[in-house]
């Protein structure tokens, strides 16, 4: 190649880098974050009137796709703590799936000290309807506030597992899942001592969830821990409200060796119960509510 159009070359592989460069930035600089920000607030919306989003900072992100930094997804004219909170999100496009006529998306990030990755297709340009998957791990439950200000009592522990969830009905009363999640390291902490337990050791919890029709059904838990033993089925009926969702639960309950080595006062207790006991279980049920729930031995 001849040296005057080696030159040319050059001068136009610059004007071309040169391009690249001030659009990248004026991409990242003129980014219309609001605009995202309300875009993804919208949807949210449609899914459930009373959710609405919002987060510190929203920017491109290379190759294609964009970072949420301290998004949250919260309930509307609520004190409370936002249902879903993130430390940073990346959200790109599943090319292979857009193509096909989809509008799919694929989500990374951290949050509650643990990781999160997962995917999103809808049918519709609205996300009316729709499938997604979520996979996180070693999420630290005692960061999620949302939960623990839902309970009486605190929990503490990392949590890991799976959640698919769709929409093919297009209204938030037709969603359907399933969940499978595991809890280590846990521990049950009283507000006040009962019969003298201040805590219950949670070694280990294995769930497996359905949801259809806005029905919760507890495939299988089973909890063992250093003290004790548990397993339960059943089902919650959730409502709008999350603490008037009915429960209508049964399981039973096994105190192994070290239970009663660290709770010697409370043998007396079982005893009179020996009726109860069959193979050294106690089986019980939960009924009434999420707000206030109603244990009794069978």
């Amino acid at each position: 190649m001849a040296p005057a159009a080696k030159e040319i070359n050059k001068k136009w592989l610059g004007y071309i880098l040169y391009v690249v460069l001030v659009t990248l930035a004026l991409l990242y600089y003129l980014f219309p974050a609001e605009a995202v920000e309300e875009a993804v607030g919208n949807r949210v919306n449609r899914i459930n009137s009373a959710l609405g989003f919002k987060a510190e900072g929203i920017r491109p992100w290379i190759p294609a796709g964009i970072r949420i930094d301290a998004g949250q997804i919260y309930v509307k004219d609520s004190s409370v703590s936002p249902v879903f909170k993130a430390d940073s999100i990346y959200i790109g496009p599943r090319i292979l799936q857009s193509i096909r006529g989809k509008y799919s998306f694929d989500l990374s990030g951290s949050a509650y000290k643990g990781d999160i990755n997962g995917w999103f297709d809808s049918k519709d340009e609205d996300g009316m309807t729709f499938a997604s998957a979520l996979s996180f791990k070693d999420f630290d439950i005692a960061a999620y506030e949302f939960l623990a200000e839902k309970l009486q009592h605190r929990i503490i522990g990392t949590i890991s597992g799976n959640i698919e969830y769709g929409n093919d009905s297009g209204r938030s009363s037709g969603g359907n899942g399933k969940a499978g999640l595991r809890m280590t390291d846990g521990q049950l902490q009283f507000q006040a001592p009962i019969f003298g337990i201040s805590s219950i050791d949670l070694q280990n919890i294995h769930l497996e969830l359905e949801l259809h029709n806005r029905e919760i059904t507890i495939v299988k838990a089973e909890m063992v821990g250093s003290e004790m033993k548990a397993s339960m089925t059943g089902s919650i009926q959730l409502q709008a409200d999350i603490k008037l969702s009915q429960l209508n639960l049964k399981g039973a309950l096994e105190p192994l060796a070290e239970f009663y080595k660290n709770y010697p006062e409370i043998r007396n207790l079982l005893k009179s119960m020996k009726k109860r006991v069959k193979r050294g279980q106690y089986f019980f049920a939960i009924t009434g509510t999420l707000g206030e729930p109603r244990f009794r031995l069978l």
